[in-house]
């Protein structure tokens, strides 16, 4: 059925032709069914309001509160509450949707569809050949020159064939969830989170078979530092626990000390690893047993991994965990790693 023609678009606006716009049809009251018309006048004053806003009000449909407004870019209809048309500034979904293909004009791809989850995001199809989700305003602000748009499988394959030229293969994402890292297999088999920016450069060691300082062996250590009037507990690690709480902390000499558990582990990244998962937990399950920096200043050179005597209990669980993951190493006596 031919469907009756739109009220003409008034001669003081400039108007953009729809047959310009292959993904519009210019609509009219008959071709919205879900929003049959409304008898009723349309007020001079609504009419007014919806000129200077660039739309003329063409008919009242749905109910009392709704008119449909011929849009003097696009051509196109769609409806709107009045109070919108009076107190506010309407904007046109089919400008606003012919905006955000020609944006994804500008980048190469081509938009799908909105997602029905997230009015803010859609689904597009890249140059490269894959689908991605993406926020509308960063696709136009990648449009405008802001940023690239990217693609996570392109992104991933660029990862995978960077770690190649250094012996590693790229597994997926870091076992440790931290961002900025995957997890990789070097070509002896060891596998192991290890930052992208590093693997970019290869300045990355193996901690199955590279002599460098991440692959031999370290430990992870508690420490009692008894600060005047409120002692602390340091936990971290490093190759030479004994030598880190003595000359690298910056502890007044005056102050107490004591190397409280050593825990011995294969290599720098496995100690690095299982000192970072312990902080986490500390700080998920005990958050008050944390101190801060403002607390101690300046007689710990240090800004965090500084807990209260209370949480000695927990700790010492957590390391007992550590040693059950690594059986064979166990606790040393404090002055065999100084």
């Amino acid at each position: 059925m031919m469907l009756p023609p739109v009220s003409p678009m008034p001669a003081e606006h400039t108007s953009t032709p729809a047959a310009l716009f292959p993904d519009y049809v210019r609509l009219s009251r008959s071709a919205t069914p879900t929003h049959p018309p409304f008898d009723g006048k349309i007020k001079a004053k609504w009419q007014k309001a919806a000129r200077k806003k660039g739309f003329t009000i063409v008919d009242r449909v749905k109910d009392r509160l709704h008119v449909a407004l011929l849009c003097h870019d696009c051509g196109c209809t769609h409806v709107k509450r009045v109070n919108v048309v009076l107190g506010h500034n309407p904007e046109c979904p089919h400008c606003i949707r012919h905006q955000r293909i020609e944006h994804a004009r500008t980048l190469g791809a081509v938009l799908l569809g909105r997602d029905p989850k997230n009015r803010h995001y859609g689904f597009y199809h890249l140059s490269c050949g894959h689908q991605v989700r993406r926020q509308f305003h960063r696709v136009a602000l990648a449009a405008d020159g802001g940023h690239g748009l990217g693609c996570e499988p392109c992104r991933e394959e660029r990862y995978r064939s960077q770690a190649n030229k250094f012996g590693w293969d790229l597994l997926g994402p870091a076992s440790s969830g931290k961002p900025g890292y995957r997890s990789y297999r070097h070509t002896c088999g060891q596998t192991q989170d290890i930052m992208v920016g590093n693997m970019l450069w290869g300045d990355c060691a193996c901690s199955g078979c590279s002599l460098g300082r991440t692959a031999q062996p370290s430990h992870i250590y508690l420490f009692v530092i008894d600060l005047p009037g409120r002692p602390v507990l340091k936990l971290g690690y490093s190759a030479r626990p004994a030598k880190r709480l003595k000359h690298q902390l910056g502890i007044d000499k005056g102050i107490t000390t004591e190397v409280l558990r050593v825990v011995n582990l294969p290599s720098g990244h496995d100690a690095r690893a299982e000192e970072e998962r312990a902080h986490r937990t500390l700080t998920a399950q005990f958050p008050d047993s944390v101190v801060a920096k403002a607390e101690y200043g300046d007689a710990i050179n240090v800004t965090r991994e500084i807990y209260r005597p209370e949480a000695a209990p927990f700790i010492h669980r957590l390391l007992d965990e550590i040693e059950a993951r690594f059986p064979g190493t166990g606790d040393l006596h404090p002055h065999i790693a100084a």
